[in-house]
């Protein structure tokens, strides 16, 4: 890349719109231009159920971001979650005359994405995991080597086409183009995890407002992917059935004053609350939020412990956990996740980006930093995690422009 250019990423949440503007230079340096943020009432557990409502909060997050960017916005890297996301590993090869050329990569990550699908979903990455060259596994970079035989064993990530479809016509509707659609646990991990983590054994469970985006990585690579149907919003519902609030004044109570382990509240500490119907506040024992707050959030962890289990049965075993997302921050997740787990557990923050006015230095933009990052790579090349066949630009415009057609008829 000759010189800079404006990326900009979307994120498309369950509670939120988050929207980044930056600037990437030809060195990867990735500049915070500016951020838009807008509830989101359109989505629930990451699948859009309103695409009027959606579309007004992807614009209103737009509108914040080009205000304090001072750019327009044509395309965007949009990140996708929810419980239509799959994933499976596949492989393919293809026979090399006497050396192997980019040309043969390709065609081998194609043999691999050759995978039996319903007619209701869609391809969006086919990540290499790793390479096998006459036999000889573990290979990273085949090209100019000597072979006859090139494999591949690549990890396909599939979601269902219906969503990509509401997806497309959300972003239609707020006047921008999608550039490219980004699982979010992918991202997620391009802006939060080191190196030194993804080949030793990681799991990353980026805890949204509706969901919780896991990604299992090893020996460099990402090895399964998967999407729980739990997360802050379901703690926040628990809070405002338990104890008569609004929606607004649970989320600001889990906020101000929740927390997941008893441990973290003093026996002193007392909240006030607002109960529907009543008219004046009522003051309760703080510990009260954490006896809610408290299952859900071990149930959350269990069920990441009972999908760690099954990769560790496959052979994927795992050393370490990131936490991110706006739910990794609620005080006493990281212990009880490390008593659940069973192994060491850190909170991921955004990091590869330059932001020297700390306005994405909170786990809540770590997918959207990570969808920079993904971006900052396909244009320069220089790719971490190279990604030949995913869902880019020119796929989703021949979607958007069947849509058009259908609503013509």
């Amino acid at each position: 890349m000759a010189k800079s250019e404006i990326v900009v990423a979307l994120d498309i949440g369950t509670t939120k719109v988050c929207t980044l503007v930056s600037e990437v230079s030809g060195e990867d340096q990735i500049e915070i231009l500016g951020v838009g943020m807008a509830p989101s009432t359109g989505m629930r557990k990451g699948v859009v159920t309103d695409i009027s409502a959606t579309a007004a909060a992807i614009r209103a997050s737009l509108a914040d971001a080009e205000r304090m960017a001072g750019v327009d916005i044509a395309t965007v890297y949009v990140g996708v979650t929810g419980e239509h996301i799959a994933s499976l590993n596949s492989r393919g090869g293809v026979n090399v005359p006497q050396e192997i050329l980019e040309e043969h990569v390709q065609q081998a990550c194609y043999a691999a994405r050759q995978v039996v699908l319903p007619s209701d979903r869609e391809i969006l990455h086919n990540l290499p995991r790793q390479f096998i060259v006459d036999g000889q596994d573990g290979i990273r970079h085949p090209v100019g080597m000597s072979a006859t035989r090139l494999e591949v064993e690549t990890h396909v990530v599939t979601a269902a086409t219906s969503f990509i479809e509401n997806v497309v016509k959300c972003t239609q509707r707020a006047k921008v183009e999608i550039e490219e659609l980004v699982v979010e646990p992918l991202a997620t991990g391009l802006a939060v995890l080191t190196d030194a983590e993804r080949q030793l054994g990681v799991a990353l469970a980026d805890i949204g407002g509706g969901t919780t985006d896991v990604a299992l990585f090893l020996d460099g690579t990402i090895t399964h992917t998967k999407i729980i149907p739990v997360g802050g919003h379901h703690v926040s519902n628990d809070l405002a059935i338990a104890f008569r609030l609004t929606p607004e004044d649970a989320e600001k109570a889990k906020v101000t004053s929740g927390a997941a382990l008893s441990e973290e509240i003093a026996p002193t500490d007392y909240v006030e609350i607002q109960m529907i119907g009543e008219e004046e506040p009522r003051e309760i024992p703080r510990a009260l939020l954490t006896e809610i707050i408290g299952p859900r959030m071990e149930e959350l962890f269990q069920i990441l412990r009972d999908h760690l289990d099954k990769a560790a049965a496959d052979g994927v075993v795992v050393s370490t956990c990131v936490l991110s997302g706006g739910g990794s921050q609620l005080p006493g997740a990281v212990e009880m996740a490390e008593r659940v787990l069973g192994m060491p557990v850190r909170i991921g923050r955004p990091r590869e980006v330059i932001d020297p006015k700390g306005l994405v230095d909170s786990p809540v933009y770590s997918t959207a930093v990570g969808l920079l990052v993904f971006a900052a790579q396909r244009m320069t090349g220089r790719r971490r995690v190279k990604e030949p066949h995913s869902l880019p630009a020119a796929a989703v415009r021949l979607l958007i422009d069947w849509l058009r057609r259908l609503r013509r008829r």
